[in-house]
């Protein structure tokens, strides 16, 4: 997991920081939405695959997700309906054709890649507001 230090408070301690769930095969992808996350003050937990999503869901060390549909060869299918059943707030984040993801998740943010940055960070403050 990489974080950057939080600021203190006035009484010296650290602030628990949320943290976001990034599930992303694409390391150059990863990296980028890492940095915007960072930027915006949050801690990060990257992964790469399906397999590791899950067993981070389990640990729920987590306020909130980003998720991309398609990973090394696997749907995030599983992820999603997890999710949706934990209401634990996520969006989307792929490079795949949307459509039908909007079509049955009209409820949930997603972003087409190549995405842009305030929007990504609009997403993501409104998954931390819930």
């Amino acid at each position: 997991m990489k974080t950057q230090p939080g600021r203190p408070d006035k009484d010296g301690s650290l602030p628990r920081r949320a943290c976001v769930l990034l599930v992303e095969d694409d390391a150059v992808v990863a990296m980028l939405v890492e940095q915007v996350l960072l930027d915006m003050e949050l801690q990060v937990l990257v992964v790469a695959t399906l397999e590791y999503a899950m067993v981070e869901l389990e640990m729920a060390s987590f306020n909130a997700a980003i998720v991309d549909l398609h990973l090394r060869g696997d749907h995030a299918g599983l992820l999603i309906e997890t999710l949706l059943a934990g209401k634990i707030p996520f969006m989307v984040l792929s490079g795949g054709d949307l459509g039908h993801f909007h079509a049955t998740h009209p409820q949930i943010p997603a972003l087409g890649k190549p995405f842009d940055k305030s929007e990504l960070e609009r997403c993501v403050r409104g998954l931390l507001d819930h």
